[in-house]
């Protein structure tokens, strides 16, 4: 029986621990490998040569909305299944319109997700049509009207800083945050613009005028 060439993308070594227990025990599946990050799965798609990769939304370096436009323009032919712990329709229409074939939410039972993954091996799409329409329709209308609308307040000063070149510790210093809670508002900031790279959102945010008018300032 051919077996499902399965890749593991989670920048949490025991998610993709937990992942691969679920997994490798099934007749049907085989998991061909893991990365830590979207860029490291862009770099390993070619040689480890998946059928199938599940991958987390939200991850520094390249998230896994950008991952996998990047991995679908160099192998179509491969299924991305993304998975989250977020409810956010916005990172679901993205995932659509990067070429996704499937959305789910990390809670989701052990037997839909391996039912999720056999589906999509076979090329099958878990996005409705209406869902892909919707990305289309969003992405050339409303997501582009009012840049960076979504953005908390607190985001938007974490923003602020990183357009001033602050690293995640020094904006956890400056805003009194662990430096854990300051990485996770820097990682949700790029994945609500779109974006995969500090300095694009840096750019983004001044091209854009995001930056509170008190550190624009400071940073000119």
């Amino acid at each position: 029986m051919s077996k499902i060439r399965l890749m593991l993308v989670d920048d949490h070594e025991v998610v993709r621990l937990g992942m691969r227990a679920a997994f490798e025990l099934e007749p049907d599946i085989l998991i061909v490998g893991e990365a830590s990050n979207g860029a490291e799965a862009v770099a390993k798609v070619g040689v480890l040569a998946p059928q199938v990769i599940l991958m987390d939304v939200r991850m520094e370096k390249m998230s896994g909305i950008e991952a996998c436009r990047e991995i679908k323009s160099l192998t179509p032919q491969v299924n991305i299944l993304m998975i989250t712990s977020y409810t956010d329709d916005r990172a679901a229409l993205a995932s659509a319109l990067a070429g996704a074939s499937g959305y789910l939410l990390k809670n989701v039972s052990r037997a839909e997700l391996l039912k999720a993954i056999r589906l999509v091996a076979t090329g099958v799409s878990l996005l409705d049509t209406s869902r892909k329409q919707q990305a289309i329709r969003l992405a050339t209308t409303g997501l582009s009207s009012r840049p960076g609308e979504d953005l908390t307040e607190r985001e938007r000063e974490v923003l602020a800083l990183v357009t001033r070149g602050n690293t995640n510790k020094q904006i956890a210093e400056q805003l009194s945050l662990s430096e854990k809670t300051a990485r996770n508002h820097v990682s949700h900031i790029l994945e609500k613009l779109g974006l995969s790279r500090r300095s694009e959102a840096a750019a983004y945010a001044v091209e854009h005028n995001l930056i509170p008018p008190r550190q624009n300032q400071e940073h000119n």
